[in-house]
């Protein structure tokens, strides 16, 4: 059977393992994170900035897979008008490398989230869900929608996304089990709804389709879960549902005991990690992809990724510091400027100061797998 995805383990040791991710013509080195372009844009961000190494840290892969979210595209300005476009890719200008999408059910399913006397419900009118759909009410203009597991198939398709995100049902962080296990058996009716119309529509379709395993820090659900998804992985499968308000060790114990489990000849995909501690632990757990919104949503409140921690750009003291953001990047922000000079920035209001501090942050996080990967491959 073809798989348009290729993935081939180049080196594997213990819980880790670099890889290499072949779809539509191009060539990804695993483990690889995808900087979050919500609405097909980082503001003030242009995507040549992390394909020019005069930007980004020249010793790091030009970056060449990107994630943007099916909600907020598929609202505004729609997933026809985008079609139209030429996809995606050409819409934003990126048309030689690859784009994830998500399915947009997390911020559907984000205008729920409420617990009264032990029992979950709609604390608004913006959301419903049925067995056959979720509809919802556009923050935009109140106008009405609904998500089918075929339906956001379809709109990915119309995104030309190279990879696609099931539409699965996000149970509340702390829902109790019962409920957590009964969203659990809808989504796995999903997904069987969402493989089954996109598998006539393989071959003519641009991306692949990953299911994803979610279900909160229930070990067992995780292990039902995951069994029955990855007759699904045919090109990939994500672990979700972490890193959503949970405790760290919580985080850790769930990525430890589902990673191993999934088809290990597929890259498996990490969704929504948040510090570069995370990616360190998780890339010593099987993960080969990664998402993150920390680094430009820390970034927007002057939190700066540094080997010496995180570093609160606002705090005084850097009023006078003329060293670079951190003494091992090479990015165009730690190359030519300093500590003093964001600060500035920051107390005028300036709005550089978000796009240098957001691109020295993805380029951190990336030069973190850049720097693991070199290592792990001299160590063959």
């Amino acid at each position: 059977m073809h798989n348009k995805l290729k993935f081939t383990i180049l080196k594997q040791r213990g819980n880790a393992r670099v890889g290499e991710i072949e779809l539509n013509g191009v060539k990804i080195q695993t483990p690889i994170f995808m900087p979050v372009w919500t609405k097909a844009t980082i503001k003030w961000i242009i995507l040549d900035l992390l394909r020019d190494p005069h930007y980004i840290w020249t010793h790091i892969e030009p970056i060449k897979l990107i994630l943007a979210n099916t909600f907020h595209l598929y609202l505004r300005p729609w997933n026809e008008l985008i079609k139209a476009a030429w996809w995606l890719h050409k819409f934003e200008n990126w048309n030689d490398w690859l784009i994830l999408t998500d399915s947009g059910g997390f911020q559907v399913f984000s205008l729920w989230l409420g617990k009264k006397d032990d029992k979950w419900f709609s604390h608004n009118v913006r959301m419903k869900l049925t067995e056959e759909w979720v509809k919802f009410s556009s923050p935009h203009d109140g106008s009405k929608h609904f998500f089918t597991p075929e339906k956001v198939v379809d709109i990915q398709s119309d995104f030309g996304s190279d990879i696609m995100m099931v539409l699965d049902v996000c149970s509340p962080w702390d829902a109790d089990k019962k409920h957590t296990a009964r969203q659990m058996q809808m989504t796995h009716r999903w997904a069987k709804r969402a493989f089954e119309h996109f598998g006539p529509k393989y071959d003519e379709t641009r991306g692949v389709l990953f299911p994803i395993v979610q279900w909160g820090t229930y070990l067992d659900l995780r292990q039902e879960s995951l069994e029955f998804l990855s007759q699904y992985a045919r090109d990939g499968i994500a672990i979700g549902g972490v890193s959503v308000w949970e405790e760290r060790s919580k985080i850790e114990e769930v990525i430890e005991y589902t990673a191993p489990k999934l088809p290990n000849d597929k890259p498996r995909y990490l969704m929504w990690v948040w510090t570069p501690a995370d990616f360190r632990f998780a890339i010593e757990q099987w993960i080969d992809m990664f998402d993150c919104v920390s680094a430009t949503r820390l970034g927007r409140h002057g939190i700066i990724f540094s080997d010496e921690w995180n570093i609160k750009i606002t705090n005084a003291k850097y009023a006078s510091d003329f060293s670079p953001l951190t003494s091992n990047c090479d990015c165009y922000a730690c190359r030519y400027l300093t500590k003093a000079y964001f600060h500035h920035l920051l107390r005028e209001k300036e709005v550089l100061w978000w796009a240098l501090l957001w691109l020295h942050n993805i380029v951190y996080l990336e030069r973190i797998l850049e720097d693991w990967k070199r290592k792990f491959l001299a160590e063959w």
